[in-house]
């Protein structure tokens, strides 16, 4: 007769321990040393919104110390699009530049800012679904990579810090820390809108943005890292084009 013994485990022998769970300072220091922790603490808890309202805030209070630069800038290159046009009478042009004018001071397009970030926002969480898990098979969900997203978004508060001084000291919104810096007025509208999107913070939420789809799709670096850049390079493209017929949305 022989008896079955329960086998013994041996205390020495490392066990599987469960991911460290991280606090929201925690997460957002993560997001700038160490992005995979934030992102392998990503939940389907509703962060998204308090991480919005940072953001709104961070860039609000960035775009006061400049308004004035910003509205020169865009009242200029307004212009410049009108001189172009022999369709539109010199009194048309004034009644353009005057109303855009009066919305830089109107408080209703500044408190619509924060909505445009919120749509923005939840049109690209749902581009990074569809690369995790359609192109690359993961099995992740909308709110997991929104609140991934929204952390990336994060970047604002350094770029902010590093952006407005220089815009400020410069007097000038032709800042750039990137490539925008081969560019010149006499540059293509194609090539500039091109050149001046490959600048650090873009790229940087772009590579964040590759970490989360690894992450939350549970696929390599490298190949979600080809095609959330692609996907980015031709937005670039479009908004190229967009520039060259007078029309920039933006990013």
């Amino acid at each position: 007769m022989t008896f079955e013994t329960e086998p013994v485990l041996d205390a020495s022998l490392p066990t599987a321990q469960a991911p460290e769970r991280l606090g929201f300072g925690a997460k957002l220091l993560n997001v700038f040393i160490d992005p995979r922790k934030t992102f392998e603490n990503i939940g389907n808890g509703h962060e998204w919104i308090v991480l919005w309202l940072i953001i709104a805030a961070v860039a609000l209070a960035g775009y006061y110390p400049i308004k004035d630069i910003v509205k020169a800038t865009q009242i200029e290159q307004v212009e410049k699009q009108l001189a172009n046009n022999p369709g539109v009478s010199a009194e048309q042009r004034q009644e353009i530049v005057d109303n855009m004018a009066e919305n830089f001071e109107n408080p209703v397009w500044m408190l619509l800012t924060p909505v445009f970030q919120l749509i923005a926002m939840l049109c690209v969480a749902g581009i990074l679904l569809f690369i995790a898990n359609i192109i690359l098979g993961g099995n992740t969900n909308f709110l997991p990579m929104l609140n991934a997203y929204a952390w990336t978004g994060m970047l604002t508060i350094v770029g902010t810090i590093v952006v407005v001084p220089l815009v400020m000291a410069k007097g000038s919104m032709d800042v750039s820390l990137g490539l925008g810096v081969l560019t010149s007025e006499e540059t293509d509208a194609f090539v500039k809108k091109v050149l001046t999107s490959f600048e650090l913070f873009g790229l940087w939420q772009v590579w964040l943005s590759s970490v989360a789809v690894s992450v939350l799709g549970k696929a390599s670096m490298g190949k979600s890292f080809a095609i959330v850049f692609t996907a980015w390079f031709v937005w670039v493209l479009v908004q190229g084009a967009l520039a060259t017929i007078g029309v920039n949305f933006g990013m």
